[in-house]
């Protein structure tokens, strides 16, 4: 559930989501601030989502410290929250943006292998690979 929640506060203009050029600084800040208001959705809910609160806060927080929003510790992010940041970034380079083309998978995975111990815990990192590895093998692409 946190996995499919972590982005639940990217309620952000549309036209800075499709801008196809560079942000802005304050573009930048309202991207940068959807962890935040995810993870405050998440715990103002009915249900007890403090996990999936974790996660959305988390989820662009890289290994070596970096990313968004730093931590206000040394613990560095949950392991829930390292495992939706490996899957979430998968996506966004397998996607079309409005400034670049999506990536092949193995550009992808490729990327992912070079940040394992930097960006990406390298056990989740191996593992996704791996997986993904074999998913690409059972899926057949259709004729164009």
């Amino acid at each position: 559930m946190a996995g499919l929640l972590h982005d639940l506060g990217k309620t952000i203009p549309r036209e800075i989501l499709v801008k196809p050029g560079k942000l802005t600084d304050s573009e930048r800040l309202v991207i940068r601030e959807h962890p935040i208001v995810g993870a405050r959705m998440l715990l103002a809910s009915a249900e007890p989502m403090e996990l999936a609160a974790v996660v959305a806060y988390e989820h662009h927080v890289m290994l070596d410290g970096g990313g968004y929003p730093a931590l206000p510790d040394a613990r560095g992010a949950q392991y829930a929250s390292m495992l939706v940041h490996v899957c979430d970034v998968y996506d966004a380079l397998r996607t079309n943006r409005p400034y670049r083309a999506a990536w092949e998978s193995e550009r992808a995975l490729a990327y992912i292998r070079e940040r394992a111990g930097v960006e990406f815990d390298p056990g989740i990192a191996l593992a996704f690979i791996a997986m993904m590895r074999r998913w690409d093998q059972r899926t057949e692409r259709m004729p164009a």
